[in-house]
């Protein structure tokens, strides 16, 4: 996670389901919260991926500019 900036779990929590995760800051910079997505695999397209995931950050984004006030 600290590499790419998000985690992505293939079914290791609960088979058939896929989830993407990405850290939420407070505003002092440390890690408050996690934000993810999750589906079944079946509707899993790993090229959707990077979609998902600049999804996720664009939420954190927001939720860490309303922590900053």
């Amino acid at each position: 996670m600290r590499r790419s900036g998000f985690a992505l779990d293939q079914g290791r929590s609960e088979r058939g389901v896929v989830a993407a995760g990405v850290p939420v800051h407070g505003a002092d910079g440390v890690v408050v919260a996690g934000l993810s997505a999750s589906m079944p695999s079946v509707r899993y397209r790993k090229d959707q991926l990077p979609t998902l995931v600049a999804s996720l950050r664009a939420t954190a984004a927001a939720l860490e500019a309303d922590l900053r006030g």
